[in-house]
């Protein structure tokens, strides 16, 4: 199963930040947050597409990315806050 969810956002995040490069180096101005949002957006497709198209070489390619990421990273976005149930009898 590749894995889609980790390569859009990853793929987001290049395009986005390749076109707020563009515009602050190139242009000299400000990125908007309606183009990075536009940019993310542009890059999560593509990724999806190209996963749809190239399932292997691109799961080895996303999943390469994340090994790069910490560990400590994962688990903290990860990570599960279950609430402890108690039963029984209410102490006030």
């Amino acid at each position: 199963m590749p894995p889609l969810v980790p390569g859009m956002i990853i793929g987001g995040v290049l395009i986005s930040s390749l076109g707020a490069g563009s515009t602050y180096f190139l242009e000299e101005k400000k990125p908007t947050v309606k183009s990075m949002g536009r940019d993310f957006i542009i890059g999560a497709i593509m990724v999806m597409m190209i996963l749809q198209l190239l399932p292997e070489s691109s799961s080895f390619i996303i999943e390469y990315i994340m090994a790069l990421v910490p560990i400590s990273l994962v688990k903290a976005a990860t990570q599960n806050n279950d609430m402890e149930v108690k039963v029984g009898v209410p102490k006030f």
